[in-house]
């Protein structure tokens, strides 16, 4: 019985000494956590966005108190997306997403997401600066003006909303160029409905950029070459309105 007495005391010595060191460990490791973090905060401010990098990639891979983990992450984000490193910013951006759903900086990390997008597409649209345009695809733009306008919609009281919106709009000036250029394409080739076709289109997307009131001219050349009068006419009322 004494002997079970003291298998059970040193069990409990031995627990309490476990708990002891996990605790001093713990401390250790918050405390080394906590000066990586200011000095990465340093470098941040002085731009150093490759050295905050690896201080927080080092602090988030050791970080077992979960010390400010979610400004660690934001920061990482930030850091990544400012070397143009896009794909481990995303890969970042959709953990953080994952982690912290309903983040009250969820807006920001959204953003920046639009952010690269837009970063992308400008280097997709400068690739292609000299080419014409009817043989590129603008997959880069379109998921970027989707994910504008869903931003918009999804975070309406975001501080980054009128950046978006100046954005969104730069895009849909950029987007309805280049279906107006596959539309003047179409014409030069003669197919007239093709270009009433895509007419229609830019109208109903773009209504008031002026790519749509060009696209109208072209629209009305293309009925009156088909002979479809009536429709021609229409069209040209409608271009006189939008001229006075």
């Amino acid at each position: 019985m004494k002997r079970k007495k003291n298998i059970i005391f040193i069990f409990i010595i031995l627990c309490l000494n476990f708990i002891v060191n996990c605790k001093a460990f713990n401390h250790n490791s918050f405390i080394e956590t906590f000066i990586l973090y200011e000095k990465s905060k340093k470098e941040l401010k002085n731009e150093r966005f490759n050295n905050v990098i690896f201080i927080l990639e080092k602090i988030k891979k050791n970080n077992i108190t979960y010390f400010n983990d979610d400004k660690i992450r934001i920061d990482l984000i930030y850091a990544y997306y400012k070397t143009n490193n896009f794909d481990m910013a995303l890969k970042n951006i959709q953990q953080f997403i994952y982690i912290y759903p309903h983040h009250p900086h969820i807006d920001y990390v959204s953003y920046i997401k639009c952010l690269i997008n837009i970063h992308l597409d400008q280097n997709t649209f400068f690739k292609i600066l000299f080419k014409y345009y009817h043989n590129n695809d603008l997959n880069h733009a379109k998921n970027t003006f989707f994910q504008l306008k869903q931003f918009i919609n999804k975070y309406p009281h975001s501080l980054y909303i009128p950046n978006a919106k100046k954005h969104l709009l730069c895009l849909k000036y950029r987007l309805s160029e280049y279906e107006l250029n596959i539309l003047k394409f179409y014409f030069f080739q003669k197919e007239y409905m093709a270009v009433i076709n895509r007419g229609e289109e830019i109208l109903q997307k773009y209504s008031e950029t002026e790519s749509a009131r060009k696209a109208l001219i072209y629209m009305e050349k293309s009925y009156n070459s088909l002979k479809i009068f009536d429709k021609a006419k229409k069209i040209s009322k409608i271009i006189s309105l939008n001229t006075v």
